[in-house]
């Protein structure tokens, strides 16, 4: 079981830590423009596809879950419906989203209370970056797809090349060109393209077999489509509310100044860093855990969670010793701005806690959306957000400021491991 994991996560990890990598690097290169209203800019304008994208991760999720129970069931025909199902919904999604880009952007970032310079650019970044919507979106169904295919690689290969072209091209538009935020979303733009051509190419080099099995009467199927809704829509509430606290938060820094709103922007770098290293055998132990559910093995579905929650668990460990060590130098890499640098020294402890008291969530998060109990994972988050998350952030901060508003988030990543630890064995039942 350890190798069938590793076999799954290792590609997955490796795939998931260039994504933050590439955020990384965005906001090194606007670090180094002279004011933090531009790192602030980009974090807050990052958050907003993050909100954008994250609520649209059923495209991901739920074609995993349904492909990979379809290939545990050796149901070929059902996995080439899904894969046309979702890309038609994600094109359909890009093109709302490109023409809705206007007051999406009023909505999300203009009305919002924070600098009016920060806000500027974050508009910017937006407007521009918003035209990768249908590429992203794309690129979104077909790893899900790959991966429920039982295919970590080829996702690998997928984001490697998208992330590479992202930092080489960002870097080319301001460093050279002089572009400053519109270069960097512009270089994001370009690579999510390159990203959904390349799908297309290793689609059609390892999977073309699927093709003889797609039927429009089956992709029209309307039990199968109803299914696909109802999960979809259970990922997609979760994954609004988990990444609108996110976005609540930074819109609460942003209240706070510049200077925090960038110390925060950079603080949930080290988070996103972890999440898509956890998040690697979370994709793997769900995988796994769908292709066992449409398989009929409970005793290996099983295993494979409690395999999987340990590998994380272990993990997490390892990510909080490497955070108390390291976190002083990254924000160096991060920013050369010397107040921001100091600020941030005051909230490292929340840094270093991170990984411990995320890891359950992140790891059930894949574990559920595998077996497809999405029900249940929607519950879950909307009891933590609405009813402890929220109220605790505005409490919190009114009495702690930045350390209130981030215990009120070490509350919510625990509240939400505890919520989907207590469903879960009746979650895994066959």
């Amino acid at each position: 079981m350890n190798h069938h994991i590793l076999r799954l996560a290792i590609p997955n990890v490796i795939s998931n830590i260039t994504i933050p990598i590439v955020g990384i690097i965005d906001i090194a290169l606007v670090g180094r423009l002279g004011s933090s209203a531009y790192i602030g800019g980009v974090g807050f304008g990052t958050m907003v596809f993050i909100l954008v994208y994250t609520g649209l991760a059923f495209l991901r999720m739920g074609t995993t879950g349904l492909t990979a129970q379809a290939y545990g069931a050796s149901d070929f025909r059902e996995s080439a419906s899904v894969l046309l199902r979702a890309l038609f919904l994600s094109v359909l999604a890009g093109v709302i989203l490109i023409a809705l880009q206007v007051p999406i952007g009023k909505l999300l970032i203009t009305k919002l209370n924070g600098s009016e310079e920060a806000l500027g650019y974050a508009l910017e970044y937006f407007n521009t970056r918003i035209y990768a919507a249908p590429a992203t979106l794309g690129v979104f169904v077909f790893i899900g797809w790959f991966i429920g295919m039982q295919n970590a690689k080829i996702p690998m290969i997928i984001t490697f090349i998208i992330s590479i072209s992202n930092a080489i091209l960002s870097s080319i538009f301001i460093l050279v060109y002089d572009m400053k935020i519109s270069g960097v979303a512009l270089g994001t733009v370009i690579s999510q393209y390159i990203g959904l051509i390349f799908c297309l190419l290793f689609y059609f080099r390892k999977f073309k077999r699927i093709t003889y099995f797609f039927k429009l009467k089956s992709v029209l199927n309307f039990i199968a489509i109803k299914r696909f809704m109802s999960v979809s829509r259970d990922i997609f509430i979760r994954s609004l509310l988990l990444t609108g606290s996110f976005f609540l938060f930074n819109a609460v820094s942003a209240s706070l100044g510049n200077n925090v709103l960038a110390i925060n922007s950079v603080m949930l770098q080290f988070l996103w860093f972890f999440a898509h290293v956890i998040d690697g055998f979370s994709y793997a132990g769900g995988t796994l855990a769908g292709r066992y559910k449409g398989a009929k093995n409970q005793i290996l579905l099983n295993t494979s969670v409690k395999k999987s929650y340990l590998f994380a668990f272990y993990i997490s460990i390892g990510f909080t010793v490497l955070y108390m060590l390291l976190t002083k130098p990254l924000f160096g890499i991060l920013t050369d701005n010397t107040e921001v640098i100091k600020m941030s020294q005051n909230f490292a402890p929340w840094v270093w806690i991170l990984p411990l008291v995320s890891f359950t969530a992140f790891i059930y998060d894949g574990i559920y959306i595998g077996v497809t109990a999405t029900a249940t994972l929607r519950n879950v988050m909307m009891v933590i957000i609405l009813c402890l998350f929220i109220p605790l952030l505005f409490i919190l901060k009114h009495y702690g400021e930045n350390h209130g508003m981030w215990l009120a988030l070490i509350v919510m990543l625990i509240g939400r491991g505890v919520g989907l630890k207590l469903f879960l064995k009746k979650s895994l039942k066959i």
